[in-house]
């Protein structure tokens, strides 16, 4: 199961988004190649690409029945599982759409684009990044092993020096003020939590 979840959110938040931006724009909005200019640039580009890699082998190796889970949660663990997956990847697509045209994977010094603070971006920051972590939440309980845990402590380790090396910097430099107003009403990650 972990598996068919692995591939059917791959297709949906990567795959369709990049498809949807490259029909409104003429462009699929990934910016990974100019990200890799700085030794910061280059950890958080290959310890993201790193988890992604190491995700999808642990769902391969436990879909095979040769990594076998630390803990047995059974149709409880598959439904919580699944659940966790799907709140995550429903975040994670609502907050790309709200983005509109300003969605874009990395970081390009070049570009100016909109300051996204509406819809989703109104109660966090980076909503993105944290539907994100609710799916890894959703896979650490699809397949519990400490591997998982691993990967999903990695992906907080890339999204987190992401945010605050790279793409907070960038927002200052370009948003100035704004930006730093919009930083003092609006939690980081976790939505809805009072500050």
């Amino acid at each position: 199961m972990a598996l068919i979840c692995y591939i059917v959110l791959a297709i949906l938040i990567f795959g369709f988004r990049v498809t949807v931006q490259w029909k409104r724009t003429g462009d699929t909005g990934l910016r990974v190649s100019t990200q890799v200019s700085s030794p910061i640039e280059k950890v958080t580009t290959y310890l993201q690409i790193l988890v992604l890699l190491g995700v999808l082998s642990i769902v391969i190796l436990d879909s095979l029945n040769i990594l076998k889970p630390h803990f047995k949660f059974e149709i409880v663990g598959t439904v919580v599982g699944i659940a966790l997956c799907a709140v995550g990847a429903t975040l994670t697509m609502v907050s790309q759409y709200q983005m509109g045209k300003s969605w874009r994977i990395g970081v390009d010094e070049s570009e100016k684009t909109e300051l996204v603070m509406h819809g989703m971006f109104s109660a966090s920051r980076n909503p993105i990044y944290f539907g994100m972590l609710v799916v890894g939440l959703g896979f650490m309980v699809l397949v519990p092993h400490v591997f998982m845990v691993i990967c999903f402590v990695l992906a907080f380790v890339g999204i987190d020096l992401q945010v605050r090396k790279l793409e907070e910097p960038h927002l200052k430099r370009v948003f100035g003020s704004e930006y730093l107003e919009y930083i003092s009403r609006t939690n980081r990650y976790v939505p809805w939590v009072p500050r």
